[in-house]
């Protein structure tokens, strides 16, 4: 820095170096912007420009200019390699090249290289050069020295491609995860090293590898090895092209999920709203479609076929995915294995309950269901214009997003429920389409056309339908008792079917009521309401009422219990005595047993000696002073004076 400021230019050189005419060298210099000196010279006043005035860019453009022009064209001064000296002309034309450039930048910043390379290329078009190309010079220099600079491009050619070579290049290139050509190169280059000990000057280059590579090998081949089959099955498989005109329109549903890459607000919280779908498959119209903040599962399947089913009717057949949530017990009848296209149906299934023939997609296979392409058209059409889109992938993240959700600019989800329905109703299902079956028409207007048949249900039956089925579960003490919800449904009528095995159905949307079946014979036996828990102490008059009502409900049913066991006869004990008796059987005795009295016994013995003893005593007691009776047990000396008392 020290070196330049003593340095002063003409007005040409800087006009030379900045592009402007001398007048406004002349202007700038005399407002002062350039630091200047004038001699006069006549009328005329010659100034001299300070470099240090200038701009950092100029005055980087002038030291590299002068560089250059000291700079002289010199042969390798490192020819002491004896692969260089043995190389032929040719080959050392572009290693003299590139050490000439990397001796002249050697010290060079980036903008400096730039600069340099700029004025290089004008001064020697036939040794034009990048940055890029400079810079890997330099790393291939730096690693492998003066030879790593030698051309190989003609020499190349006379070279023949080891297939021994050609094979272990194979193997490195056709592996999942793409390697690069060059790092397979250099590891076959390795490899031939260790094996033949052949140097980089007769071996051949990276495009030599891949032009062989790509000449006996299939493109579709080295796709599938390098990126997997469902990449390549996405890219060059076949396709089954299907014909749609034996289908009427409303008979063939398909349904699908899909997220939405747009962030809502939803109760404070921000998420990417889910949409649940059943879609025509004849006319692609969007019949019934559910809106949900959580991750789909069996529920959003059931209230999206309710919508679509009381609007449109029911469908023949539809075709579902081959998820978990699909495939349940209670919509589909569940399914267990892939192999079969058609479900086994399940008599406690919704589709089999009215009918519906359920085929499942194969999975992992987007190519099936072609619902998939509407999801392209709202991420398309919609969710890229709104605030808040997050992009399908992390690399299609737009900055901005962090930003809209931190300052809340993005919409509620309730706001953005009312847009996404008008958008599928005004946009979606009237967006002409130019395919094999719409041929320029809308999804409205070929189902205006042929929709000719509606098969209705009534509402009432259809929301019965909906409902969740649980599965076998006893009547309890407290009623029916769900695990899966914790929730326990009680009614009246269930004091007298505690044991019996039911299962229940409940709305998507409200589990407060639950309708209850008998389980072996389907028989409805009534409603059930949820039940809640007492608070252990009842302080406030809410939990008081709480505890009141229980208390009435436990009375109710020992009230129920008792109407159970209400007769008119009340038998006394005699009578049930005198019943028991009249149906014994009657026995007559005709024999007349021998009496036989024992009276040696030891108990006998204590009766003589009390009788012993009682006379003696009533020698001397007075007539005044009652007798005591001896009593030999307890309940005798009792029933003597219950007798005594009455």
């Amino acid at each position: 820095m020290n070196s330049r400021k003593n340095i002063w230019l003409k007005i040409e050189e800087v006009c030379s170096l900045t592009g402007d005419k001398k007048e406004t060298v002349r202007r700038k210099c005399k407002s002062g912007k350039y630091t200047a000196k004038a001699q006069q010279n006549g009328k005329y006043k010659i100034y001299s420009v300070l470099l240090t005035s200038l701009p950092k860019e100029i005055q980087e453009k002038y030291l590299v200019n002068k560089k250059i022009k000291k700079s002289v064209p010199v042969q390798v001064i490192e020819n002491n390699s004896e692969v260089y000296s043995n190389a032929p002309a040719w080959s050392r034309k572009k290693a003299d090249k590139y050490l000439e450039l990397i001796n002249a930048t050697k010290d060079m910043t980036y903008s400096q290289i730039n600069c340099f390379l700029e004025i290089w290329n004008k001064k020697y078009p036939d040794k034009k050069c990048c940055y890029s190309a400079l810079y890997k010079a330099q790393q291939r220099y730096s690693r492998y020295g003066i030879a790593a600079l030698l051309s190989t491009r003609d020499h190349c050619r006379k070279l023949k491609l080891n297939a021994d070579y050609f094979d272990y290049y194979k193997s490195l290139y056709l592996r999942e995860g793409a390697p690069s050509a060059n790092f397979c190169w250099m590891a076959t280059l390795g490899y031939a090293k260790q094996k033949d000990n052949i140097q980089i000057t007769e071996f051949p280059t990276s495009r030599t590898f891949d032009r062989e590579l790509k000449r006996t090998i299939p493109e579709q081949a080295i796709y599938l090895a390098r990126y997997g089959h469902a990449a390549w099955n996405k890219r060059y498989a076949q396709y089954i092209s299907r014909d749609y005109s034996n289908i009427e329109a409303g008979s063939f549903w398909v349904s699908d999920h899909a997220q939405i890459d747009v962030a809502v607000n939803f109760n404070g919280n921000v998420c990417f709203p889910w949409v649940t779908v059943f879609r025509d498959i004849k006319t692609s119209k969007w019949l019934g479609w559910f809106l949900h903040a959580e991750a789909p599962n069996s529920d959003h399947i059931f209230q999206a076929f309710y919508y679509g089913v009381q609007k449109f009717g029911l469908p023949s057949d539809v075709y579902l995915d081959n998820g978990k949530d699909y495939r349940c017990k209670d919509f589909a009848g569940g399914r267990n294995s892939v192999k079969v296209l058609h479900a086994t149906k399940k008599e406690s299934s919704l589709l089999s309950n009215i009918n519906v023939n359920v085929h499942f997609a194969l999975p992992y296979n987007a190519q099936t269901k072609p619902v998939e392409r509407d999801f392209m058209k709202i991420k398309t059409y919609l969710s890229k214009g709104f605030v808040g889109y997050r992009g399908g992938k992390i690399t299609e993240r737009p900055e901005k997003l962090k930003d809209e959700i931190k300052n809340n600019k993005i919409m509620t989800f309730e706001d953005f429920k009312i847009l996404f329905d008008t958008f599928i109703e005004n946009v979606l299902n009237k967006m002409p389409s130019k395919g094999k079956v719409l041929q320029g028409k809308c999804p409205d207007e070929l189902w205006n056309e042929e929709f000719k048949t509606k098969k209705v249900i009534s509402r009432d039956a259809l929301k019965l339908f909906c409902m969740r089925t649980s599965n076998n579960i006893s009547v309890g003490r407290n009623g029916v008792h769900d695990s899966q919800l914790d929730i326990t449904y009680w009614d009246e009528w269930m004091i007298a079917e505690k044991g019996r095995k039911v299962y229940i159905r409940r709305d998507i949307n409200d589990y407060q009521e639950a309708w209850i079946f008998d389980a072996k014979n389907d028989k409805f036996l009534g409603k059930g309401f949820a039940v809640q828990s007492v608070p252990f102490m009842a302080t406030t008059p809410v939990e008081k009422a709480q505890f009141k009502n229980a208390i009435a409900e436990k009375r109710k049913e020992q009230k129920v219990i008792r109407e159970f066991l209400e007769s008119k006869f009340n038998p006394t004990n005699t009578e049930i005595v005198e019943n028991i008796g009249s149906i014994m059987p009657e026995t007559k005795s005709e024999n007349n047993p021998q009496i036989v009295r024992f009276s040696n016994t030891q108990m006998d013995k204590v009766v003589q000696e009390q009788k012993h003893a009682e006379a003696t005593v009533e020698r001397y007691v007075t007539p005044l002073q009652p007798k005591k009776k001896l009593y030999l047990t307890e309940s005798e000396k009792r029933r003597d004076l219950e007798q005594r008392a009455m």
